[in-house]
């Protein structure tokens, strides 16, 4: 139906009905409101033709209109009868042609409008669902439109930006009237603020609306968030420098190392000699070389760490230790300079490790902050604490500080703040790197009082991210493992026979694996590597109530039966905290 005639005039709108049905226009004649109104519920028409004279026409005339805005309204009346200003009337009595005439060309108004609102429609859905943010801008750059995405980019409601400057966004103050000002379309790297304070880079394409009115939207903006893409980017060339150099540091270390050695001996052959004569000028030159040769050693051996991407052999213990060391190492440096360290007291933090390497770490801060530290206040501070997920090594210095711009190039190699021979700029991007195979990082920050500080953290064990698999075929035995595991935190699923075990391993991932080494269905080096199989990168550990007498060199480990709640849960958190086996390695 496209025509509804209401009116309680039968004869009028039998006529008109006759009339638009010769035209070829579907029509139909309702007397009564409710009849009206359910035939207008039923089938929506493209034109309503209402008699003013009608109960509740207006009732009618409002609900038509807010169910279908893009529909036409005519009402029919007698020349004297009133009607809303917007809504035309057609006197009474009409030609019934003219006036079919007059609801043909409605309709097909009616039919125009109502493409244009599904087409306004599914526009407005593709602008809300999109991804990228989608905004409209005045001239002067007025938010006048602001889709779900912008919402999402930003992180400002619509009811929050709408009607405010879009230089809000702006990190770089003035930069986005620079933009607006531009001809025609272009597309450029912008840098953004985001509700929170954290700056975001974004790709913004920005062009003007050719058919706008004034007031209206003049400037469409579509921007997308490139923020992590230009990270990775940063990260792999990154990646891509410290490789050039592992490839570089092997044979160098060769070609250097070797005469070094020798300097080394006939250095401390000559000091032997320059003490028997007594001659201290001689040996003053002895001692000269062979702090030169400590200091070529101490640079090869900075670059041959770019080439040691090994895995860290981790192992949870205390961190002190490692501290440790590197205060001992430090400490000729320390006096050299005539600063001061400072070590305040710390509780025993336990934290997934490798010693050596952290120790390494943890020197290299403790130098640079001693070099900085002896052109300013002349103090150094080190501490460890604690936080729920993170152990935290600080080191502080009361030295000039850094510049936004030096934190920024802090971690590319060769890059140094030092005096030119004083540092080889590979200290910083040496610790990073080790940080970040401990799953950890290094940053920067202001010292309270002046000065810098740098900041490592490395994450504490967490048991419940590690998901075990006991494997027993005694359900008493299982249920006891199972129990003691998970009163530690671990996740762990079970099963009483290795097909049963196979199901699981194929249901997620298996951190270690604990099982008994006679099940109905395997056992023994059989048993072992089927488990080995079916995941390569678990650790083993195996079970027994006699551990001397088992073929268990395929296992990472052997507790007995009965065990030590303490020394199960320790030994399986010491598997978890290698991490996975690695590639290719027999069982």
């Amino acid at each position: 139906m496209s025509i509804l005639v209401f009116t309680p005039d039968s004869d009028a709108g039998r006529s008109l009905c006759s009339a638009l049905s010769r035209a070829g226009q579907a029509a139909r004649w309702v007397g009564d409101f409710a009849g009206a109104q359910r035939e207008m519920r039923n089938e929506p028409p493209l034109v309503l033709v209402a008699d003013i004279d009608a109960q509740q026409h207006g009732h009618l005339v409002s609900e038509f209109r807010a169910g279908a805005p893009w529909a036409r309204v005519l009402l029919i009346g007698d020349a004297t009868s009133s009607a809303s200003a917007d809504v035309p009337v057609i006197a009474k009595p009409f030609d019934a042609s003219e006036v079919a005439a007059l609801l043909e060309r409605e309709g097909q108004l009616a039919t125009v409008e109502r493409s244009r609102h599904d087409l306004r429609a599914h526009l407005s859905l593709l602008v809300d669902e999109c991804f990228e943010a989608i905004i409209g801008l005045s001239a002067n750059g007025i938010v006048c439109s602001w889709n779900p995405g912008a919402a999402s980019l930003y992180g400002y409601s619509a009811e929050e930006i709408l009607g405010q400057p879009i230089a809000l966004l702006d990190a770089i103050p003035g930069a986005s009237h620079a933009r607006l000002d531009q001809p025609g379309r272009h597309v450029q790297e912008v840098r953004r603020l985001h509700k929170q304070g954290h700056e975001i880079v974004v790709m913004a394409s920005v062009s003007r609306v050719t058919r706008a009115q004034p007031g209206a939207i003049e400037l469409a903006e579509v921007s997308l968030d490139i923020t992590e893409r230009r990270e990775l980017e940063r990260g792999l060339e990154h990646a891509e420098r410290l490789a050039a150099i592992g490839r570089i540091a092997a044979g160098m270390a060769h070609e250097i190392n070797n005469p070094l050695a020798v300097i080394r001996a006939s250095a401390a052959y000559v000091a032997e000699i320059a003490a028997r004569g007594g001659d201290s000028e001689l040996g003053a030159c002895a001692s000269d070389i062979e702090l030169a040769v400590e200091r070529i050693g101490s640079f090869v051996q900075h670059v041959c760490g770019f080439a040691r991407r090994e895995r860290p052999h981790m192992t949870d213990a205390p961190i002190q230790p490692a501290i440790d060391i590197a205060l001992r190492m430090v400490r000729p440096r320390v006096r050299d300079r005539a600063v001061t360290l400072v070590v305040e007291p710390s509780p025993e933090l336990y934290v997934p490790h490798d010693p050596p390497r952290i120790a390494q770490a943890i020197l290299n801060l403790l130098s640079n902050a001693a070099d900085a530290a002896a052109g300013g206040g002349g103090h150094v501070t080190v501490r460890a604490r604690q936080s729920d997920h993170t152990v935290i090594v600080e080191v502080d210095d009361d030295g000039p500080g850094l510049k936004p711009e030096q934190v920024k190039d802090a971690f590319e190699p060769f890059k140094t703040t030092k005096p030119f021979g004083q540092g080889t700029g590979l200290g910083l991007p040496i610790t990073r790197q080790i940080a970040q195979d401990h799953g950890g990082r290094v940053s920067f920050s202001a010292r309270p009082g002046g000065g810098a500080r740098v900041t490592l953290e490395l994450p504490r064990f967490s048991a419940g991210v590690y998901r075990l698999l006991v494997v027993d075929d005694d359900a008493q035995v299982r249920r006891a493992l199972a129990s003691d595991l998970r009163r530690d935190g671990f996740d762990v699923v079970t099963a009483g026979a290795l097909h049963e075990a196979r199901e699981v391993l194929r249901g997620g991932p298996i951190h270690v694996v604990i099982t008994d080494l006679h099940l109905p269905d395997a056992g023994g080096n059989e048993l072992l590597d089927a488990l080995s199989s079916a995941v390569p990168s678990a650790r083993l550990l195996v079970t027994s109530a006699d551990p001397t007498s088992l073929p268990t060199s395929g296992a990472d480990g052997v507790i007995g039966k009965p065990w030590d709640r303490e020394q199960l849960c320790q030994q399986v958190r010491s598997l978890c905290v290698k991490g996975e086996r690695p590639t290719g390695r027999s069982r």
